[in-house]
């Protein structure tokens, strides 16, 4: 693994340089006492989600090498551009939604680059978690995420690690292209996406989740000793249905996160900057509302609210 950093107490700090950009992405690499997988840990794939950095950086502060079966690989921060220019969803180098860039390019456009950087680095890895914590216009309920695409063992194995992370709402998706956890699979490594924060805060709470999460996880495959925290059965669901504004408007949401709707039923509304009624938006199918746009400004194609299904 390229890089450049210091030795520490088993712990490598340093910094991941992506070619051909002026990005490097601060990393921490703890090797354990004792032989075992790897694991990558990423935060910060959207600049605006704060409580996932948060995690990252306790994560890599926290684990002792010494009690440690194998090498965790920390991105404290993926997405530096987005983050230090206080962007929702996109790089302002190029415009781009990094998690829709995997694997990447490493000839391709900034955010194409620092994907495939972090491909580079996950082709190392035996298993990833990628934090993610409710961006900037995002109100949410936590859930964790992950693909149903690669092998029997790999969809297994992400089905316990996203049990075991021990958030409640659990969705096994047929995956958006470009997606972290769709690519991994792809590469036969499992991967969840655990999202808990919202609005683009650094929430103590939701940081805590994503912290005991993947201590829960490093149990669980053995990478420390001892067993993950029990939790109580999640929901499982296999339908993630978003709803997006046909249109610029300023938008009202009408539901909010952990609401149940049926097939029909209205959302919110879009309406002009006279008041006028542009638009009702309405599920296209049932079920519970795990996030809802809390911008009041919304642009064409922007994401409005999302309904999970069995």
């Amino acid at each position: 693994m390229s890089g450049t950093g210091t030795l520490t107490a088993g712990k490598i700090r340093g910094y991941f340089e992506v070619p051909g950009t002026e990005v490097a992405i601060p990393y921490t690499d703890v090797r354990g006492a004792a032989d075992g997988p790897t694991l990558l840990l990423s935060g910060g794939v959207h600049g605006g989600e704060y409580p996932g950095i948060a995690a990252a950086i306790e994560i890599a502060s926290r684990l002792d090498p010494q009690e440690l079966h194998g090498r965790v690989i920390v991105l404290h921060l993926t997405n530096p551009p987005a983050f230090w220019g206080k962007m929702q969803y996109w790089n302002p180098l190029d415009g781009k939604n990094l998690n829709r860039c995997f694997p990447g390019d490493p000839l391709g456009s900034a955010s194409e680059r620092m994907a495939a950087r972090v491909i580079e680095v996950l082709r190392e890895a035996n298993y990833w978690i990628d934090l993610h914590g409710g961006d900037i216009h995002e109100e949410l309920v936590p859930f964790t995420i992950f693909s149903d695409r690669g092998s029997e063992q790999v969809r297994s194995t992400t089905e316990a690690m996203a049990r075991a992370y021990g958030i409640p709402r659990i969705i096994r998706s047929s995956s958006v292209a470009g997606g972290s956890y769709a690519a991994a699979a792809e590469l036969g490594i499992p991967a969840i996406l655990p999202e808990s924060g919202q609005v683009g805060q650094l929430d103590p709470a939701a940081q805590a989740i994503h912290v005991q999460g993947v201590l829960d996880v490093l149990h669980l495959l053995g990478f420390l000793e001892g067993d993950p925290t029990p939790h109580a059965a999640s929901t499982l669901y296999t339908r993630f249905v978003w709803s997006r504004a046909a249109q610029r408007g300023f938008w009202r949401a009408k539901v909010h996160p952990g609401d149940m709707m049926r097939p029909g039923d209205v959302g919110g509304i879009l309406h002009d900057a006279y008041g006028d009624l542009l638009e009702e938006v309405r599920a296209a199918e049932g079920g519970e509302v795990l996030f809802t746009a809390s911008s009041f400004a919304i642009g064409e194609d922007d994401p409005l609210f999302a309904v999970a299904a069995p």
